[in-house]
């Protein structure tokens, strides 16, 4: 855009540069319609980009670069819709160049900022990693435990259980990392206490609701099971992934022994030390938040709780997460181990995803601090997400290639079970781009994607006459390869969802 403080004309209604910033002539000088007289005019600028510029330059007076100008800019509230409508620019990044421009060199005393290298800590990577193994150790009992509570109600009570234990476990994890965020340890070791005890009497209201289906022993597993989730959670939280798995290791190995064995022996083995096992993480998160306890708290600035639409938020991903994965694996569980074992390569690389999330913040930090213009800062981004999102979708392929292999020699493998490990796989990636979202508080848009997913695998199945609804057995290859399709639009959505935030500077800078 060209503005009247760029115009070159000489026409009076349009007075030059030079004209317009002259001295004003001395009191008692010559009259201002003299010839040779030099009149000092008001600046008027009608480009509503000059008056941004001025209203920015005394906040950026030390701007380095166009970046910093878009991160002032965005967090003044500008957004992409702003910058088409109020100043005829394509967005906020092609805005502040044109803002940085116009402000004119920078101060004299105004250095760049060198990119230093973020910090690894390879300990604390591999803690993350090891995620993955211990949302696998409690399985290996399964089988154990299914020939005690047997086939009625066990995939209601595993899949209730599993959603209230999602939930429960994603809302407190998140308003106790609050609490710590704002120097209140003692308050989240509390929180976390609370919910870890209340846990089990959670179970046990749903066990109540699942007696007519499973009897007392289901009741009794969904008490350990949401037992076991908060205080997985709380040693997660307070890093001491190492005594849960110690807890759990008995119950790993007594679980797979009787899985390749059998017997009556094996079989109670297995279901006492899981039942142990679960005590000892509860008792060993219980020790940990205690400890944590005893710090010092900070006076708090900021309102302890947050906000209840974020609460709503969370919980509301935490539901449709659990809805996402469970209603495609819940028909297959009992009657389809090539079809229900799909999972087990996402579930060994959640870990590795969460890994990878947590660098993403500290990759696009450094790019931020490397790079000096808005295009390629916003290319940058794009090519450090896709680049993590292969890493993400390689480990559960690599990881599920001996999985297939030993279900085809065990004469267990059919072309449904293909489909739905892809699908599995695909999910390690939909779920990389949810933590991106949920890093920027996407809830909303999380939510109604998922939704709209398993209304569609769902909706679609039922009137192609291929989900195996109301106890029909449905065409599994037709089913699992249509979740298939409906985790990559997920994907997708994800994407689309993660455009408007994903790259603004200010987050970065």
């Amino acid at each position: 855009m060209t503005s009247f403080r760029d115009a070159d004309v000489t026409d009076p209604l349009f007075p030059s540069v030079a004209t317009m910033t002259a001295e004003a002539a001395p009191r008692g000088g010559p009259r201002a319609d003299e010839p040779g007289h030099t009149v000092l005019l008001p600046k008027i600028s009608t480009d509503p980009v000059d008056d941004l510029v001025e209203r920015v330059r005394p906040q950026l007076t030390r701007a380095i670069d166009a970046l910093q100008v878009a991160a002032a800019l965005e967090a003044d509230g500008h957004t992409d819709r702003t910058a088409q409508v109020e100043y005829g620019y394509r967005d906020v990044f092609v805005l502040a160049s044109e803002v940085y421009r116009r402000m004119g060199p920078i101060q004299p005393d105004a250095h760049p900022v060198r990119a230093s290298p973020a910090t690894r800590n390879g300990r604390d990577d591999l803690r993350t990693i090891s995620h993955g193994l211990l949302y696998v150790l409690p399985s290996a009992a399964f089988p154990a435990v299914l020939a005690v509570v047997g086939r009625p109600g066990l995939v209601l009570g595993l899949i209730l259980a599993g959603t209230l234990g999602w939930v429960y476990s994603g809302v407190l994890a998140y308003a106790a990392y609050r609490l710590l965020g704002l120097g209140r340890p003692r308050s989240a070791s509390r929180l976390l206490r609370i919910a870890a005890l209340t846990a089990p009497v959670l179970g046990a209201v749903a066990g109540g609701a699942v007696l007519p289906y499973g009897g007392l022993a289901l009741a009794a597993m969904m008490v350990f099971q949401l037992a076991y989730q908060l205080a997985g959670t709380l040693l997660t939280f307070y890093r001491r992934e190492l005594w849960l798995a110690l807890a759990m290791l008995p119950a790993f190995l007594f679980g797979a022994v009787y899985l390749l064995l059998g017997g009556p022996t094996l079989q109670r083995w297995a279901v006492g030390t899981a039942a142990l096992g679960v005590l000892a993480t509860l008792a060993a998160a219980l020790w940990a938040a205690q400890t944590a306890a005893r710090a010092e708290e900070a006076t708090p600035r900021d309102p302890l709780w947050p906000p209840a639409s974020t609460l709503l938020g969370v919980a509301g991903y935490g539901l449709c997460s659990a809805v996402l994965l469970f209603h495609a694996q819940a028909p297959y569980l009992l009657g389809r181990l090539d079809v229900a074992a799909a999972a087990l390569p996402l579930i060994l690389s959640m870990g590795f995803v969460e890994w990878r999330t947590s660098r993403f913040w500290a990759v696009a930090v450094a790019l931020s601090k490397r790079t000096h213009t808005p295009g390629v800062f916003a290319a940058g981004i794009w090519r450090t997400i896709g680049r993590e999102m292969a890493a993400c979708l390689a480990l559960p392929a690599v990881l599920s290639v001996p999985l297939l292999i030993g279900l085809s020699l065990a004469g267990l493998l059919s072309a449904a079970g293909v489909a739905m490990t892809a699908a599995h796989v695909a999910l390690a990636g939909a779920y990389y781009l949810a933590f991106l979202l949920v890093g920027r508080g996407r809830y909303g848009w999380l939510c109604l994607s998922m939704t709209a997913v398993v209304v569609l695998h769902t909706g679609v199945g039922a009137l192609l006459g291929v989900a195996p609804l109301f106890g029909q057995d449905g065409d599994a290859l037709a089913d699992t390869s249509l979740y298939l399709g409906s985790v990559v639009l997920l994907q997708a959505l994800f994407a689309l969802g993660l455009v408007p935030v994903i790259g603004q500077v200010r987050h970065y800078r």
